[in-house]
């Protein structure tokens, strides 16, 4: 059963409850106010009939004596009988009806209604009792009046409410069908859309529509969407997968070479150099594929401890100058600052961006690091004079395997992963990377991290050894380091 004709049905189902309700509660609004202004017609009736009543005797018990009860009560359309207290029939107004009205609540000492059926007639009975004297009743008076005319209305009602309940019903069949179709004309294209783009296994196609900016409209652009981050992810993943089989087949091919050079030639130092160089390098990229795979699945754990940042400048600073010697390594401003997480996994975020910057500096250029604080971030930055980013391929140095000068990457032997692992590590600590370059001047990436503006216990802090920070350092030249350390 389609969605249209569910949601009709149960529109429908809902209106016919509606009604049913509404048409119970109006009847029995209708039967009690029609019951309660016959009672009052009963009444008035029985009090005119008790105020010429008459005693016979001084006893007052036996009998009764009253007028014709035509002449002087208007009794149409009423029936009135009195009952002395044996049963006796005293008078009636009407002489087909001897037997009593309601023979239950004769001789009863209180008043009561009753309803029955007489002949195929229905009636409305109001007894009331006679008293004379303070012994008891002495006879009966019952009012009556015929509920046909209510029972002819009240069918003729039913009829009426059955007749327009049905062609309510029929109605809001018709209209909510179509309102439902129309409201839920998008979903079959979509539903056909959707297929097809699963057929043709094309995630680049997308779902149109025009209609309004309702749920439908919501839930395609949100399929859209995800169709989108479908596409990138396979697209990632195919691309990873591209990159990762060229990363080993290159050091492979160059260890194949090598090995076949030396079975023909014999052992040869610069081939064996070679080798142990393209081992290093697939051991580096497996390595720090398996650091993101563990990373992904959220099996890499991370201390928790507080560091001292500005020490771990300090440390990366001091193993940059060793990795650029060709290099101007620089401090720039270096202030005291903690921040909370992995003391290693930082350490290796920052060599990850020096040694990127590294890379990408010309022999005589310059690599500046420094630590500030704003606004309780503390924003470690490293600036270099290097080749610097286009701006086209800026958005994208994050992805993994993705460089920008793909050649001397690998030359150098890059993977392609430091920036990706380097931002994963600062999105763990609740920080992140940016990144800002000028193609041909150099670029600078800030690493920003909540800081911590309380002194930590003594039992928290990194009890490592550690180089004593500095509250301000200068820009300082590498010879002048250098000269510092002698």
């Amino acid at each position: 059963m389609s969605i249209r004709t569910r949601l009709t049905l149960w529109y429908s189902s809902l209106l016919a409850v509606v009604i049913i309700v509404f048409g119970i509660s109006l009847f029995s609004v209708l039967q009690i106010a029609w019951r309660d202004e016959l009672g009052t017609g009963l009444s008035i009736i029985a009090n005119k009939i008790s105020i010429r009543i008459n005693p016979v005797d001084n006893q007052g018990h036996i009998a009764v004596q009253m007028p014709d009860i035509g002449d002087s009560v208007t009794i149409s359309p009423y029936y009135i009988q009195v009952w002395d207290a044996y049963g006796t029939l005293i008078n009636t107004s009407s002489s087909s009806y001897q037997h009593a009205l309601d023979p239950v609540n004769i001789g009863s000492p209180e008043s009561g209604f009753r309803e029955f059926i007489a002949n195929g007639k229905h009636f409305y009975v109001l007894t009331v009792p006679i008293y004379t004297s303070p012994t008891g009743p002495v006879g009966s008076i019952q009012v009556a009046t015929r509920l046909d005319t209510i029972d002819d209305a009240t069918a003729r009602l039913l009829k009426i409410m059955i007749g327009v309940g049905v062609v309510a019903m029929l109605l809001s069949f018709i209209i909510g069908s179509l309102i439902t179709g129309q409201a839920l004309q998008q979903i079959g294209p979509l539903a056909q859309a959707a297929a097809q783009i699963t057929a043709a296994d094309d995630l680049s196609r997308r779902i149109p529509y025009e209609g309004p900016d309702d749920e439908l409209g919501q839930l395609t652009a949100t399929f859209n969407a995800t169709l989108e981050r479908l596409e990138r992810l396979f697209n990632a993943q195919r691309r990873f997968v591209a990159d990762v089989s060229h990363e080993l087949r290159t050091p492979l091919t160059t260890i194949q070479g090598n090995l076949d050079l030396i079975k023909r030639m014999g052992p040869d130092p610069t081939s064996m150099e070679a080798m142990t160089s393209e081992i290093g390098r697939m051991s580096r990229l497996v390595g720090d594929l398996l650091l993101l795979a563990r990373a992904d699945s959220g099996n890499l754990p991370m201390s928790e401890t507080v560091v001292e940042l500005d020490t771990l400048v300090l440390e990366v600073f001091r193993q940059a100058r060793i990795l650029g010697s060709q290099l101007q390594i620089k401090l720039g401003l270096i202030e005291p600052i903690r921040v909370h997480g992995d003391s290693d996994r930082l350490k290796q975020l920052l060599l990850n961006l020096v040694t990127n910057a590294i890379k990408y500096t010309p022999a005589g250029g310059t690599v500046i690091m420094s630590l500030s604080v704003h606004e309780g971030l503390a924003l470690v930055k490293v600036t270099d004079t290097g080749v610097g980013i286009p701006a086209n391929d800026l958005p994208m140095i994050f992805d993994r395997f993705y460089r920008v000068d793909k050649a001397r990457s690998r030359e150098m032997g890059g993977t392609g992963l430091g920036l990706s692992i380097a931002q994963w590590i600062a999105q763990s600590h609740q920080g992140r990377i940016l990144a800002e370059s000028t193609e041909g001047s150099g670029s600078t990436f800030t690493l920003q991290l909540p800081a911590l503006d309380t002194e930590p216990a003594e039992s928290t802090r990194d009890t490592r050894p550690r180089i004593p920070s500095l509250p301000r350092v200068r820009l300082r030249s590498v010879a002048q380091i250098r000269e510092d350390d002698e």
